[in-house]
């Protein structure tokens, strides 16, 4: 059974998440109750749990191709309401898309 440590992902630098990912693992990411990111050195999965429109799949699309999350119209659900992004989890999904880009340009 492989070791385990207690270090959160959020707590792991570019370069261990890149090991992560190498050795198979997925990082996961969750923005609020409503965006889960899985990065892995397979893909880049966004599991939202809302239904989009159009318009907000394809920015927040674009957004992740260039390794930022935009969702610039408001929420069905929420309008006015701010989607609450925890500082670590949105530093982490930074480091993770920059592991996963750093392991596929080798």
């Amino acid at each position: 059974m492989p070791a385990t440590d207690d270090l959160h992902d959020t707590e792991r630098t570019t370069e261990e998440l890149a090991e992560a990912m190498f050795s198979g693992n997925v990082i996961e990411v969750f923005f609020d109750a409503l965006i889960i990111f899985r990065v892995s050195l397979s893909g880049v999965d966004v599991f939202v749990r809302h239904t989009l429109t159009p318009e907000q799949i394809a920015d927040l699309s674009a957004g992740v191709a260039h390794g930022e999350v935009r969702l610039t119209t408001p929420l069905a659900a929420r309008p006015g309401e701010p989607l609450v992004v925890d500082p670590g989890e949105a530093a982490l999904l930074s480091r993770a898309l920059e592991a996963r880009s750093s392991l596929l340009s080798r």
